[in-house]
């Protein structure tokens, strides 16, 4: 019995051209989305630093409206209460990290030195000054990776500009963020507008999700992993674990890195016992943090994939540097929130 051949006809050429006529639509659309948000990089990143501080205050300022306080107060109550609270821990674990980056940069580059001498006189006969181009990149990177971190901000008066952006954008959130969401609805039918409503009070809702999931583990991680360092003795414990709560903000990756360094510093100060132990306890948090804390405190709406994850911090790292890796995966979960909307509501 002869096989059916694949016959080329009018229409499906037609149909092969409409649809690479729309992915190159696509590609295009990408394309000038990506230069419209590069040129406009120093009004985006504090709308969207804005955006998502106001994602972390909204249930505060929320239980307070509920409780029939006035919205304003209750604006004005959960401003110093996250200034206080999140403000003070976020200076404190920059100050542990910046206070103590030489000698941290010394005790990784002396941990990978050991790791390259026992890889020199092992069965890999491994070749090549590994430590040392380290060391040179750790310590002659700090200001790359600081005018990476500012982007657009290059100049002093920048940086005051979109601090005070950010902080009068995040105020305005706060107080007329309903307000000003029903004002962008008016112009839509109201079947659009359902959809489209519901769509962007699920993605916010994500996007919240996501603050306050994220910061919270990345709390619990270094709190776990800190004590562990102190049980074993291991110098540089506040900083360490300063770092570790910085890389959670940092998905899979930020993770991965912090407890390496936690292994490599522990290795250098205390041997090989110690820092086996303290790769012990890191595997054991970071298996916590995934098989646990995560599925329980993260709904379905904003968990994603971790290969989403990690592409999209790729791109995110690429396109926009430190912005790009902290804004990425909040996108990518306030895109999969519309998405799952549209689809219901097509359904």
């Amino acid at each position: 019995m002869s096989k059916p051949r694949l016959r080329l006809s009018a229409g499906m050429l037609r149909s092969a051209a409409i649809v690479s006529a729309e992915l190159l639509l696509l590609f295009l659309a990408l394309w000038a989305l990506r230069n419209v948000v590069e040129h406009l990089s120093y009004v985006l990143i504090p709308m969207s630093i804005a955006l998502l501080l106001s994602a972390f205050l909204q249930p505060l300022v929320g239980f307070l409206c509920r409780h029939r306080w006035p919205r304003g107060l209750a604006v004005v109550t959960s401003l110093i209460a996250g200034l206080t609270v999140a403000g003070g821990l976020v200076a404190f674990v920059v100050l542990s990290i910046l206070n103590n980056f030489d000698e941290l940069r010394l005790q990784v580059a002396e941990s990978i030195a050991q790791v390259e001498d026992w890889l020199r006189r092992g069965p890999f006969q491994f070749e090549g000054g590994l430590s040392d181009r380290v060391q040179e990149w750790l310590g002659g990177n700090q200001q790359a990776v600081i005018s990476q971190a500012l982007g657009a901000f290059s100049t002093v008066s920048a940086i005051g500009i979109g601090l005070l952006l950010s902080t009068v954008l995040l105020v305005i959130f706060l107080y007329d963020g309903p307000r000003m969401w029903e004002f962008l609805l008016r112009p839509f039918r109201t079947s659009t507008r359902n959809v489209i409503d519901e769509s962007g009070r699920r993605a916010y809702r994500s996007v919240v999700t996501y603050v306050w999931v994220t910061a919270l583990v990345a709390l619990i991680d270094a709190i776990g992993i800190g004590i562990g360092l102190a049980i074993v003795g291991v110098p540089l414990t506040v900083p360490l674990a300063a770092l570790v709560f910085l890389g959670g903000f940092v998905p899979y990756v930020g993770s991965v890195v912090s407890g390496f360094v936690a292994v490599a510093v522990t290795l250098v100060s205390n041997g090989g016992v110690a820092a086996l132990i303290i790769l012990g306890v890191v595997l054991g948090v970071q298996q916590l943090e995934g098989h646990v804390l995560q599925p329980v405190l993260q709904g379905n709406l904003s968990k994603l994939h971790p290969a989403v994850v990690l592409v999209a911090l790729v791109i995110g790292g690429t396109e926009g540097g430190i912005a790009g890796v902290l804004f990425a995966v909040p996108t990518v979960a306030a895109v999969k929130a519309v998405l799952i909307t549209v689809a219901e509501h097509r359904a």
